[in-house]
């Protein structure tokens, strides 16, 4: 999940990344029906509504145009080449969070491992997944002069020119457990698919974000103007569904 993100944002804008996640919810919903169909008894279905499945669909229709409008913006630059990749390793990315959060739920409800056990013992099997790709596997890094590199070259790099930047790596993975940790409460409290939809409030202001701090740029017209009612169509479908499913669950609540 994480490994497969981190690539799908070297290959492309921050925009389309958090767009295609944005659709985490829909793949965590139709890999956890899949699942309930073959393994019943162990993992149940979430039961959602025709509404909350069409805010879903529509969610998807606005990442696919933000997509190609992105596309069809960078067709004369070099962003450009490495769209059609970005795009395949962020659809197996979403299908990796999809397990990533129904695991997670099955660990919390049937096992009964706490957060922080949940979240460092699955960094160890997560950090052995990823060495043959940190070594041997290279992707563009957007670095004046260079080619494709592997995340260990990188590191040499960096080492080189400004090896201050480790102390923000170790600081990020600090983080990360934080986030991680609280994520797996969420999830345990919470359905799978749920959680997912959680992590979609925070995508329009971090998209604004690096539009404004000159992260990435807007494509000429008039897919500029498509791409940013794409962004805040999608947004605004998955936020929908999130306040729609905590009404739902307040009534019921009610009604106990």
């Amino acid at each position: 999940n994480i490994g497969l993100n981190n690539l799908c944002l070297s290959l492309l804008p921050m925009s389309i990344n958090l767009m295609l996640r944005s659709c985490i919810p829909l793949a965590t919903w139709l890999m956890q029906s899949f699942l309930s169909i073959i393994l019943p008894g162990r993992i149940s279905a979430d039961g959602s509504s025709l509404l909350e499945i069409a805010l879903m669909l529509s969610g998807v229709f606005f990442a696919g145009l933000a997509s190609v409008a992105k596309e069809e913006g960078a067709q004369k630059s070099d962003e450009a080449g490495s769209v059609g990749l970005g795009l395949m390793v962020g659809g197996l990315s979403l299908v990796a969070c999809a397990l990533y959060l129904i695991f997670a739920q099955w660990l919390g409800k049937d096992v009964k491992l706490n957060p922080l056990d949940m979240t460092l013992y699955m960094s160890v099997p997560a950090a052995v997944f990823l060495m043959p790709l940190i070594f041997y596997m290279p992707h563009p890094v957007g670095w004046k002069g260079h080619g494709a590199m592997t995340d260990f070259e990188v590191l040499k790099e960096v080492l080189v020119l400004a090896p201050n930047l480790l102390h923000l790596v170790a600081l990020s993975g600090f983080f990360a457990v934080m986030y991680n940790t609280l994520q797996y409460t969420m999830v345990s409290e919470l359905s799978a698919t749920h959680t997912a939809f959680a992590g979609n409030f925070n995508k329009a202001a971090t998209i604004v974000m690096s539009l404004v701090l000159g992260m990435e740029a807007l494509p000429g017209k008039p897919w500029g103007a498509v791409t940013v009612f794409a962004i805040f169509g999608g947004i605004s479908s998955f936020t929908a569904y999130s306040v729609l499913r905590a009404t739902a669950g307040g009534g019921k609540k009610a009604g106990h």
